[in-house]
């Protein structure tokens, strides 16, 4: 079945921006004292890790699940690698943690999945008690808390990728108890900034169902390509799996501070908690949802659903008009077979839908019913175990 409607976006487009205000500024991490704005997520791990003061080659202890950038960006800052496990749950196992010490440890790293919050209060009494350094990957969690305490205010250092919450063409932002890194960074360049405003214009045109206006604009954009020889691939990019060390010494640019103007963080939190629990109602009693309970101060990012085959899932869901993202679908190559197994379920049949704030009650139902449709072609006659253990 083809979609007859505007396709509804994986990630929020401009039509989530609101009226100018100040008010974000009031908001953590924004709020923080020791903070840097960079390009992207990875370029504030990488200089926020100067602030930590490790000692030159030592050893930081990472989770089995992750993207695998951020493990990128840890190898490139000249550090080593050793892995601890993450449960069925994707919570921290401080208990293998602890296995995993000795005398080269120097931090341990901690990701915040979706929005959901990892035991800070723990993990920073367990940094403690070994003389660790804690750090925060807030890329997918921006916005939310645990208990009364902000994600990303207890670690040493604390990372987020903006654009991932947020309509903006690039931006990440460092939180940092030490002091900031030597010397400014140098402003995104201006092609870079230019080609993913483009792209958000251009999904925010087709999310309206202007497609006539965006083809317009994407043929324009090609001709200009070919008169200028303008090469996409030698442009920076804030988002994907690859590390790219030309990002490195870039801040967000001029424009990105400009649309942060027009965010209203209260309204992000509300419409996004909304939007997950409406979500949650209508699928949680047909298939497997891992998580259903929404707890208090959580900004969720994406709805995750396990599926038997998210590659096929997300293809049919585009056809019915509605985005998904297929995240984290490989081990990092340094990850031990052992721990990658641990968390091969999830990679496998982990998708993730959207519940950004730029969709409404309607759009919501939208994304349920296609969902469904596509889970009742293909979800309830494969005999896969698709609920992972413990949930």
């Amino acid at each position: 079945m083809m979609a007859t409607s505007p396709p509804i976006p994986v990630y929020q487009t401009f039509a989530a921006l609101t009226l100018p205000s100040s008010r974000w500024r009031r908001w953590f991490p924004f709020s923080a004292p020791r903070a840097t704005w960079t390009f992207s997520g990875r370029v504030a791990l990488y200089h926020g890790l100067q602030t930590l003061k490790l000692p030159a080659g030592g050893t930081i202890l990472v989770p089995s699940y992750h993207q695998g950038v951020e493990l990128d960006t840890l190898i490139a800052a000249g550090y080593r690698l050793r892995y601890y496990r993450v449960d069925e749950r994707l919570a921290i196992d401080l208990i293998d943690a602890e296995r995993q010490l000795d005398r080269t440890v120097a931090a341990l790293y901690v990701t915040h999945y979706f929005g959901f919050s990892q035991p800070t209060a723990q993990a920073r009494a367990f940094c403690d008690a070994h003389g660790l350094r804690l750090i925060e990957d807030c890329a997918t969690s921006l916005f939310s808390r645990d208990g009364d305490r902000w994600l990303g205010s207890v670690g040493d250092i604390a990372i987020f990728s903006l654009y991932k919450t947020l309509p903006l063409p690039h931006g990440g932002f460092l939180v940092a108890r030490g002091e900031h890194p030597a010397g400014p960074l140098a402003s995104a360049p201006i092609g870079s900034t230019l080609v993913q405003t483009v792209d958000l214009v251009q999904q925010t045109l087709r999310a309206a169902g202007w497609e006539g206006v965006e083809r317009g604009i994407t043929a324009a954009s090609r001709r200009l390509t070919r008169l200028v020889r303008w090469n996409r691939a030698r442009t920076i990019q804030s988002g994907g799996a690859l590390w790219d060390s030309r990002l490195l010494g870039r801040a967000a640019s001029r424009s990105v501070l400009g649309l942060m103007r027009l965010v209203d963080p209260a309204r992000v939190v509300a419409r996004r908690r909304a939007n997950f629990m409406r979500l949650a109602a209508r699928l949680a009693p047909c298939m497997p949802c891992p998580f259903t309970d929404l707890p208090p101060g959580v900004c969720p990012l994406f709805f995750p659903v396990m599926v038997p085959d998210k590659v096929r899932f997300q293809a049919e869901l585009a056809e019915r008009g509605v985005g998904s993202i297929n995240l984290w679908n490989r081990s990092h190559p340094t990850c031990p077979p052992r721990y990658a197994a641990d968390v091969g379920h999830w990679r496998r049949h982990c998708l993730e839908l959207p519940i950004h704030h730029e969709l409404d009650d309607r759009a919501v139902d939208r994304v349920a019913a296609a969902t469904l449709a596509v889970w009742d072609r293909h979800g309830p006659h494969r005999s896969v175990r698709l609920q992972p253990d413990g949930l």
